[in-house]
């Protein structure tokens, strides 16, 4: 009966173990999505109206540190955070600010070194000389994230394959051993 047992918890263990590596994966794709639609919003708004940075993140997150969402997402923490302390102005530019908090979270986004690079970059899109500038640079950082975000769902494809195999290998030859 204890082998029984300890067959049951290693293969739950293993099962258990590649179902969260995979909740990660799918949370890292969905953050990218996130930072993909916000810059497709701004673009439009950018297009569309004539609004100052501070007050279109304002439409994002409350300057009280309020979240508007209920769930706080790691884009909006980043966004509150630019937005008070571009409000404090005491930075020579909003780039630094941008790469500063961006910086600052970089272990909670969890992207590849390729991929946080254009995220850094894309705040260029919010602070350069020019309205026609800063759709321009959106533009570009918005297909530079497309492609980094096939690249990452073709790379997770292709480790699932590897790794839910191996794992459920393992766990049968532990449980052979257990035998």
């Amino acid at each position: 009966m204890g082998k029984i047992v300890g067959m049951v918890l290693v293969l739950g263990g293993v099962a258990g173990g590649l179902h969260s590596w995979m909740i990660q994966q799918r949370e890292k794709q969905i953050r990218l999505e996130e930072v993909i639609h916000f810059f497709q919003k701004t673009m439009f708004a950018m297009e569309k109206e004539k609004i100052k940075i501070i007050e279109y993140f304002a439409r994002y997150v409350s300057m009280d540190g309020q979240m508007l969402s209920k769930k706080e997402s790691i884009l909006e923490k980043s966004l509150h955070e630019i937005a008070k302390r571009l409000a404090a102005n005491t930075y020579p530019n909003g780039q630094s600010v941008w790469e500063e908090v961006f910086e600052e979270e970089k272990q909670n986004w969890a992207f590849d070194k390729e991929t946080f690079g254009v995220l850094l970059r894309a705040g260029n899109g919010f602070f350069g000389r020019s309205r026609e500038e800063n759709i321009c640079f959106l533009q570009k950082s918005i297909q530079e994230l497309e492609k980094q975000q096939e690249k990452i769902k073709e790379k997770d494809s292709q480790e699932r394959k590897v790794w839910i195999p191996v794992g459920m290998l393992g766990a049968v030859m532990i449980m052979i051993l257990f035998m």
